[in-house]
């Protein structure tokens, strides 16, 4: 199973992971961490925190946690793209949606409506701030709204107000172009509002899935938030289904315990709380950079790039790249959820998931013969 090294010393990697299951059961408290990889790595990064009593936290929850507490706290309504694709006649993009999924336009746009007699052969998009020459789409008529980034949760709470007759005051976009695009998004066939979790905060994204909801009163409206390439939604779901909560858990008072603030695990290293790292990077095309607190505390690196870290874990693991040397499972913004790939190389490194699983199965073997 691949290579390994203990303090840059190649060992075997039986005896990397005899000593990473040491490392683990003598720390204080352990953070799983990174989780740039498939369903199955994550799967094994949840169980591995599990037998630890460790805190599990993903690289970019810090990104995508706007959305995940407006999911949680008031529920979202998301359609799929292929959907959206051949039904949305009308199509609200809020912001810089696109700075992370360049290719998903011309999926989405490059294909007339052709399912619904309401919505058949015609489309409009209004793009609240759209970012400077981004508001040209292939194939579809824009029209483009000025909204500064800072004031998106003010300008949707004024066509909000307008959806439901209320009175509102002026703000970053005028009283008539809140009534507008009010008035045209209420008269959508099926209507659809797009945007990207990094580019708007929470208040914004609540106010944004609340719209939608409001709109569906009368009409038939659904929203596609993006998420970004690094599979953090993909590991909140696989926690959700897996312990009852998305990322950010904590296993150290002997069952799965949610709290996103007090499990952060930037924030944990930052402190001093947590005093062992296991880092996860196992995602081919995914930006892995030696995180900013690797010479704080020992880390078991397992994946690419931390050869070249200034900061050397205490043991590494080389592995796969989920999505190119061997088969999985990983979420995927076009399709809308989870779906399989195959190997594009044949790769002699294990995935990270086996890795994980042989240091959790030497754990578990471990605290068991203390225990006995």
């Amino acid at each position: 199973m691949g290579h390994a090294w203990i303090d840059g010393r190649p060992v075997s990697v039986p005896e990397a992971v005899a000593a990473a299951a040491e490392l683990i059961g003598g720390s204080r408290l352990p953070v799983v961490t990174g989780l740039a990889t498939d369903v199955a790595g994550i799967c094994a990064a949840l169980g591995l925190a599990r037998i630890a009593g460790a805190v599990i936290d993903h690289q970019a929850s810090a990104a995508i946690y706007p959305a995940i507490t407006a999911i949680r706290d008031s529920g979202m309504m998301i359609g799929a793209p292929a959907e959206i694709r051949r039904r949305a006649d009308r199509v609200l993009i809020v912001g810089d949606a696109f700075a992370q999924s360049p290719d998903l336009p011309d999926f989405l746009f490059d294909h007339e409506p052709d399912l619904g007699r309401e919505t058949r052969g015609k489309r409009e998009i209004r793009w609240l701030g759209a970012p400077e020459g981004s508001a040209d789409i292939p194939g579809a008529s824009v029209e483009p709204i000025a909204c500064p980034a800072d004031d998106t949760a003010d300008a949707l709470a004024m066509i909000r107000a307008a959806v439901a007759g209320h009175r509102f005051g002026e703000g970053p976009i005028t009283g008539e172009q809140a009534a507008a695009i009010a008035a045209w998004a209420k008269g959508a066939g099926f209507g659809c509002a797009i945007f990207a979790i990094a580019g708007m905060d929470e208040l914004a994204i609540e106010m944004l899935s609340g719209l939608v909801f409001d709109l569906n009163a009368e009409t038939r409206f659904t929203s596609l938030p993006l998420f970004g390439p690094e599979q953090a939604f993909s590991a909140a779901l696989v926690a959700t289904w897996t312990t009852g909560f998305p990322l950010r858990v904590g296993f150290g008072r002997g069952f799965a315990d949610h709290d996103p603030d007090l499990y952060d695990a930037g924030h944990l290293i930052a402190s001093g709380e947590a005093d062992l790292a296991v880092h996860v990077a196992g995602l081919a095309g995914a930006a892995s950079p030696e995180p900013d607190w690797s010479g704080r505390l020992p880390v078991i690196a397992i994946g690419e790039g931390a050869a070249s870290w200034a900061n050397p874990p205490r043991i590494r693991f080389d592995a796969g790249m989920a999505g190119r040397d061997h088969d999985g499972v990983l979420h995927n913004e076009r399709f809308g959820g989870f779906v399989p790939f195959a190997a594009t190389e044949t790769g002699a490194q294990p995935p990270a998931a086996d890795v994980l699983a042989a240091i959790a199965a030497a754990l578990g073997n471990a605290t068991t013969g203390a225990a006995a």
